[in-house]
């Protein structure tokens, strides 16, 4: 019963700070109310919010909908509560080619205790790496010789805990560090996870609040922004055959509801072969650029140890038949003993 009582407070908990982040923000700019005037069913709350990469999906395995799929590593950057299903020591390396010829590297380890409680701890960290920027001015449009450094770092430290055989949940602090030429921001960040087995077939129930943390404001102006607050609801199943058969297909379907825009949804299936080769495709809705994402695993044990590599590629949307910017690419490695 006490079991029961604490996983109600915790689903709770998150559709709370769910409907806190909807239904509430302060101003941007002094004076202005910015949600009395925006606060319209369909309306964008663009810019409204900074540090965008901690938006940036990690990991080639994922494709958007991974909240309640969370049975790796991967689960640390999307819902540390899937964490639970690491049988001991896993760890990941990933790089993402993303837009306008930035790069992102990250990487994780993760230890499952094996502690009466199924405790595990781990931590991720996570880089945006931005070519230089020649400083350019009125008068000098060719350029002045300066280069703009920009760079954005955050380190995260999780916390997982099973509560039942049903139910785990999870807390992961990041500290979060923003480079922007002369201006250097800092910040902590807080995740909350859930993980919930329904108890119908292999489908379970997956909860995500990320990026909760104080609001910034800028030095040079007075204006403020919010952490990019995130809040997904998801749910996943295997629809033909079960894990670790010959053959089987897990099914996701995610609904997203970020802080700066409209409620997004993301769709995506995972085909496993002789538990060996992984064939991947998602699809993602009200997004201005992304849409598929096609991808490919492999995943091979070795005398107790699992090695793994996964690519995937995006699709993005042209605009008059003109691409604006490369597709993304993520490449991860990565194993567990």
């Amino acid at each position: 019963m006490k079991y029961v009582r604490v996983t109600v407070v915790a689903i709770l908990g998150l559709l709370l700070g769910a409907n806190m982040a909807s239904a509430q923000a302060p101003s941007l700019v002094e004076g202005v109310d910015y949600f009395k005037s925006t606060d319209i069913q369909g309306v964008k709350k663009l810019s409204i919010s900074g540090m965008q990469f901690l938006k940036i999906g990690q990991g080639a395995r994922v494709g958007g909908a991974f909240t309640a799929v969370s049975d790796d590593i991967n689960a640390i950057y999307w819902n540390g509560a899937g964490l639970v299903n690491v049988e001991k020591v896993a760890y990941q390396a990933n790089y993402t080619r993303w837009l306008s010829g930035t790069d992102l590297y990250s990487m994780a380890a993760v230890y499952n205790t094996h502690s009466s409680r199924g405790e595990v701890i781990g931590i991720s960290v996570i880089s945006q790496q931005v070519a230089p920027i020649e400083e350019t001015t009125i008068f000098q449009p060719d350029g002045t010789g300066n280069f703009i450094d920009v760079g954005q770092t955050a380190v995260g430290f999780l916390y997982a805990i099973k509560f039942t055989d049903k139910f785990s949940f999870s807390a992961k602090l990041n500290y979060v560090q923003e480079v922007l030429f002369t201006t250097t921001t800092r910040t902590f960040t807080l995740d909350l996870g859930s993980y919930f087995y329904t108890g119908f077939k292999s489908f379970r129930v997956g909860m995500a609040f990320k990026n909760f943390g104080p609001d910034q404001k800028s030095q040079e102006a007075n204006f403020s922004y919010l952490m990019p607050l995130t809040y997904n609801m998801a749910l996943a199943g295997e629809v033909y055959g079960e894990k670790n058969d010959p053959m089987y297909l897990t099914v996701a379907l995610e609904s997203a509801f970020p802080i700066d825009y409209q409620q997004r949804y993301h769709l995506g299936g995972e085909l496993w072969i002789e538990n060996m080769f992984a064939l991947r495709a998602g699809w993602k809705w009200n997004y201005d650029l992304e849409s598929l994402a096609l991808g490919a695993g492999f995943k091979q044990a070795v005398g107790g140890r699992t090695f793994t590599a996964d690519v995937a590629y995006s699709v993005l949307k042209k605009r008059d038949g003109v691409a604006l910017f490369d597709a993304p690419v993520r490449v991860s490695i990565g194993g567990s003993f």
